[in-house]
């Protein structure tokens, strides 16, 4: 990606770009000296040594050398690309005659993080973290830096006079300052090799030194915590083969140092009332005159020095860095705020001031935001918000066309044509999943069962529900070969593979009822009965092992957590039938907003917890929707629940519930439905290497997608239902996707691609996709 092109004139100053500022340094043409914050000293130290250190200084030892990774990362030319407009440090600074850039290697040990996974590579067997380390002078351009800020220069040089009372600032010809203040140090995790491929994933923490909390644990900021949860999220990160970046600037006291910030902490504990976040600004203001001086438009230069042009995790809260790193031309694909449990107890009130100011955060702490976004109708109307934005041109990762839906309308049609020529088309649902030959193996079973057909109901809704839960995307190299011999992919391996185990008893702790799934059972799941029940092997690897073995457990938890849906004394899932038949009216009707609560209360304990430990389910934050309202960026899916809620109703149905208010179900956001659109045309990704790379699914990038997925399979649902003269009764949305837009994605990209994989890869852990 290049620079934001709208304001690549604020972002340096053509006239003297960073190739200028690094010749100046060269023939010595500056102002100031070499050593940042710490030159003061080294005039103390030439005056008592009496040796001339700047002359040693430029002397390379024999003994020095580069961090050959770090050396060939900053040669490529891919990585150089922009640094003619960074304006706060001299990118060629490691190889300049003094250098201002430098860096080594080290093993980071973190108290707290010695429950870090002992990989070998990143993490050695005693828990230390192996780094590159390298340390970061800051060069000012200064016409550069006028342009970066929007500030006269001549005001500027003014200001910097005041406060330096060198006479050499205002002299207009010399163009470099050698800044005395402290630098940036950035630590690398993980095979900096990789830096440069945009395939690779970058997780990324820019923190500002706070000494207190950093070195000595204070607690009246979360600094240390979101260091070291940051440390912990770029190890991670690592070890699933990307890299973490941790720049660590010395900008005490949000640049306005410690005297100033002991001050502030004073008068917010003494102020009328007492410490409170409405006031947290103010004081600060009313001490220092500003709230903040560190100029977080600055700091992304240093991501620019290293190529970066995509950052996949950004363990920030601050709105203002976010803004930054985004006008330097560099995606961000998801925010992670610092978990709740890691804040101290006296630093909420910062916490509670930040997001009022209008900081990201992950959670959802009022009830009625909660409520709202858990609700079918929040679906439609929150991916509404995001496809608006994209019918009028202002999405970021992708461009939105219209014009060719009837391609994809088309598609559709011919899918539903060829598999359903009769239009007697089915709903949606797992059960579709287990048909073989035309014969649902379900069913068939079901027909064995010596039972009252409520409880063959019961057992079936246990099948679907476990089927579905473990329908996340198997990967391209997965398959299961039933007892007949027969190869199965995908979703269909997954549901055999599912029914198998189901008919063998694995989900029943009563062997005298194998057909049946209870909390007991899935409880003492363990890993090796989830390898063997999908038959993984090294030359057979299933996509989030481990994810779906969590799913089953977090499952059994939910079950016995919610009598209400679920039972009390055998927890089951199928126990939602008695649930329902309590609900419907004297004509056995019944609204999908009582099925859909016990799937999306009942099972919500289900859902693993985001990065930063909250736990909502298949909803993610979106920056462009942002304002001052708590959730206002929250845009939910709910997809696993949605293809649960569809995969439940069948059996009730065939059993004579009727279910109405079906209008309020939405399509699925999946990779199927969502690589039609692209396929077609409809959806452009705006960074053509998107396609073919893999996202996390709580990136900005795919929330766009998955948002515009939702109302474009409305407008397709319409399209075909014109094409084929049938209205919403007749062709309801379940049917479209069975039909469908599903199917008619598989068939794009088996056209498009060798492999049949979607147009983007989506990063799966077995829980949502």
């Amino acid at each position: 990606f290049e620079m934001s092109q709208t304001k690549k004139n604020s972002l340096f100053d053509p006239s003297f770009t960073a190739s200028d500022l690094h010749a100046d340094l060269q023939a010595g043409r500056f102002i100031g000296f070499f050593g940042g914050a710490n030159s003061p000293y080294h005039a103390l130290a030439e005056a008592k040594s009496g040796n001339d250190l700047a002359a040693i200084h430029m002397t390379r030892t024999k003994d020095e050398y580069y961090i050959d990774s770090l050396d060939a990362h900053l040669k490529n030319p891919n990585v150089q690309k922009n640094w003619e407009k960074i304006v706060s440090i001299d990118p060629w600074g490691m190889w300049s005659q003094r250098p201002t850039i430098a860096a080594t290697t080290a093993t980071m040990y973190v108290e707290e993080l010695k429950g870090l996974t002992r990989d070998g590579v990143v993490v050695n067997d005693d828990g230390g973290i192996n780094i590159i380390k390298c340390a970061v002078d800051h060069v000012w351009n200064i016409p550069g830096i006028s342009a970066r800020l929007n500030l006269d220069e001549a005001t500027i040089r003014e200001k910097l006079h005041r406060y330096t009372q060198s006479e050499h600032i205002q002299d207009t010809s010399l163009k470099t300052y050698l800044v005395p203040i402290g630098g940036v140090t950035v630590y690398f995790f993980g095979d900096l090799n990789k830096l440069a491929d945009p395939r690779t994933e970058v997780a990324v923490r820019v923190h500002d030194e706070c000494n207190g909390s950093d070195v000595f644990g204070t607690d009246i900021c979360t600094c240390r915590p979101y260091l070291i949860f940051a440390i912990q999220g770029a190890v991670e990160c690592a070890q699933r083969g990307g890299v973490g970046i941790v720049a660590y600037f010395r900008k005490e006291g949000r640049a306005l140092g410690e005297c100033t910030k002991f001050r502030v902490y004073n008068a917010r504990k003494r102020q009328d009332g007492g410490d409170r976040a409405e006031t947290y600004f103010m004081q600060t203001e009313s001490i220092a005159g500003v709230r903040d001086a560190r100029f977080q438009e600055l700091m992304p230069d240093i991501l620019v020095w290293l190529g970066i042009t995509r950052i996949d995790w950004l363990l920030s809260m601050s709105s203002e860095k976010y803004d930054a790193i985004r006008s330097a031309g560099i995606e961000v694909m998801q925010r992670i705020s610092i978990p709740d449990d890691l804040v101290p107890e006296s630093a909420q009130i910062e916490i509670m001031a930040k997001v009022s100011a209008g900081y990201h955060t992950d959670m959802i702490s009022k009830v009625d935001i909660s409520a709202e976004i858990h609700t079918l109708e929040a679906v439609r109307e929150r991916c509404q918000r995001v496809f608006d934005l994209g019918l009028r041109g202002e999405l970021v990762h992708f461009s939105l066309d219209i014009g060719a839906l009837q391609k994809a309308i088309d598609a559709v049609v011919a899918s539903i044509k060829e598999q359903y020529p009769k239009l007697d088309i089915p709903c949606h649902g797992r059960m579709r999943h287990f048909v073989v030959d035309n014969v649902n193996l379900a069913t068939q079973m079901s027909n064995r069962w010596p039972c009252d057909p409520w409880e063959k109901t019961r057992r079936l809704v246990d099948l679907v529900t476990v089927a579905s839960l473990l329908d996340a995307g198997a990967g391209n190299d997965w398959k299961y070969v039933d007892a007949d011999g027969n190869v199965r992919f995908r979703s269909e391996g997954l549901a055999i593979a599912v029914l198998d185990m189901f008919t063998a008893g694995e989900f029943s702790s009563d062997k005298a009822v194998f057909h049946r799934v209870n909390s007991l059972a899935l409880k003492n799941f363990d890993i090796s009965m989830i390898l063997k029940g999908f038959q993984v092997s090294k030359t057979n690897p299933l996509v989030g092992v481990k994810g779906r073995l969590g799913i089953l457990h977090r499952l059994a938890d939910a079950l016995e957590m919610s009598p209400e849906f679920f039972g009390s004394e055998i927890c089951r899932p199928g126990n939602i039938v008695d649930y329902v038949r309590r609900h419907v009216n004297e004509n056995n009707r019944v609204s999908i907003r009582v099925l859909w609560r016990a799937v999306i209360e009942g099972l919500q304990p289900v859902w693993p917890t985001t990065l930063s430990g909250v736990r909502r389910g298949d909803v993610w934050s979106y920056n462009p929707l942002k304002t001052s309202q708590p959730g206002s960026d929250l845009v939910p899916f709910h997809k696993l629940s949605q293809w649960l809620l569809l995969s439940i109703m069948e059996p009730l149905i065939d059993n004579g519930i009727q279910i109405d208010d079906m209008h309020l179900v939405t399509g699925l956001a999946e990779y199927r439905n969502g690589g039609l659109f692209i396929d077609t045309g409809v959806l452009t990704p705006r960074n053509p290497s998107s396609l073919g790379n893999y996202f996390d699914v709580g990136s900005e990038l795919v929330v766009e997608w998955r948002a515009c997925t939702i109302c474009l399979i409305d407008m397709v649902a319409e399209g075909i239902r014109k094409k084929l003269s049938l209205d919403a009764s007749t062709l309801s949305l379940p049917k479209v996707l069975e039909g469908g837009t599903w199917r008619a994605g598989r068939i794009i990209a088996a056209q498009k691609r060798k492999d049949g994989s979607p147009p983007i890869h989506i990063r799966s852990d077995g829980t949502v996709f």
